[in-house]
């Protein structure tokens, strides 16, 4: 927490905020937009979020790489469910407050990127796997 010159806590935020986006506005950016508090906390949400939601599925595809057999085991057994830390990182009592932040997230492009990344790092066996998978695509039709 922020102390005042007196060594009281910093509570006025708001000014703070207003001022620095005046000073960004005069010397760096004139579209800078005007900052507040709660506006930083969604910032930080939504970016928290997107590292969350990327570690939780690298986990996963590591988790699916080096338990072989028991990969589906695996992915029940994470226990880092990104929603559920977001929630109470941001003191909601329900995840339900929390999934708007979901909305807001390009979370095609999270999974796209997750999805190249474990690709990257996938084992031979695992590539035979998949291929076994899709040989008899359109046999069945």
């Amino acid at each position: 927490m922020g102390l005042q010159s007196t060594g009281k806590p910093f509570v006025d935020w708001s000014t703070a905020f207003r001022r620095t986006s005046v000073r960004i506005r005069e010397r760096y950016e004139p579209r800078f937009p005007t900052t507040a508090s709660h506006r930083l906390r969604h910032s930080m949400a939504m970016a928290t979020l997107e590292q969350l939601i990327k570690g939780f599925y690298r986990q996963a595809a590591a988790l699916v790489t080096d338990t072989g057999d028991d990969a589906a085991m695996a992915l029940y057994l994470l226990k880092s469910e990104p929603m559920l830390v977001l929630r109470d990182l941001l003191g909601h009592q329900s995840v339900l407050s929390t999934e708007l932040y979901v909305a807001r997230l390009d979370v095609t492009r999270i999974y796209q990127e997750a999805y190249q990344d474990a690709l990257a790092r996938r084992t031979p066996a695992v590539t035979a796997e998949v291929e076994a998978e899709f040989e008899d695509d359109g046999k069945d039709a």
